[in-house]
């Protein structure tokens, strides 16, 4: 007979209540679930092209390109069938115009061809895996986990560049694991119904101390959790 895997499974507890830990400190921290509360949900169809326009930008950049395209059109059908210069222009500030006015209009036509209109309410009635892979063949599962999360309440951590940079640098997921991987290996380890807020408490985090480039490891409030604090000598 096979004798389980006692290491593994007592690694994994072990990065189990590293991340509880993460998610109280952080939510007392940022506030990322009150935040959650106070916001609501938002329209499915809107976060997924808010979502596609926030790549490789600001958040005041996608907002400026958002609200340009929905000022340019009168409705999503409008955007779908539009020339493709008129909308290039219209999220021109959130950059990568081309990029992103073909990822909006192959969406757009996917979701309109595929349910007869142009709404992503059918997700609702979907598990999440269901909802993911669906959304995946458009954009991503980063776009997926974050449409879900934020359109549908969904109880998933979508991994971003902060996120995914904090989870390696706690080492909360493997060395060299990609952004994909890194949602199926958090999303094991994160407390039920925390995941949103923990979502936003990381963002709040990697923009505020644990940056891509020099990180302020002696203000951290996690940095008692943290390999890449400890290997600098920050722990205290």
């Amino acid at each position: 007979m096979t004798r389980p895997n006692l290491t593994g499974r007592a690694e994994e507890q072990g990065r189990r209540r590293q991340v509880r830990r993460m998610v109280l400190v952080l939510d007392r921290t940022f506030g990322g679930a009150a935040r959650l509360e106070a916001v609501g949900l938002s329209d499915p169809l809107e976060e997924m092209v808010r979502t596609i326009l926030s790549q490789n930008t600001t958040d005041e950049n996608r907002d400026r390109g958002y609200d340009r395209l929905v000022a340019a059109f009168t409705d999503w059908d409008a955007v779908a069938d539009a020339d493709a210069r008129s909308v290039m222009d219209a999220i021109r500030p959130a950059g990568l115009p081309a990029q992103k006015c073909e990822a909006i209009q192959s969406m757009l036509q996917w979701v309109r061809r595929e349910r007869g209109e142009l709404s992503l309410s059918f997700l609702k009635e979907m598990p999440v895996d269901e909802a993911i892979e669906t959304l995946v063949k458009l954009k991503g599962v980063k776009t997926a986990t974050v449409v879900l999360a934020f359109a549908f309440g969904s109880d998933v951590c979508a991994v971003d560049t902060h996120v995914h940079r904090i989870a390696l640098r706690t080492g909360i997921v493997e060395a060299g694991t990609s952004r994909d991987r890194a949602y199926g290996q958090l999303g094991a380890l994160i407390p039920k119904g925390t995941a949103r807020g923990f979502h936003l408490d990381l963002i709040a985090l990697g923009r505020s101390a644990c940056r891509a480039r020099n990180p302020s490891c002696d203000v951290c409030p996690i940095r008692r959790e943290c390999d890449y604090a400890s290997s600098a000598g920050s722990t205290e």
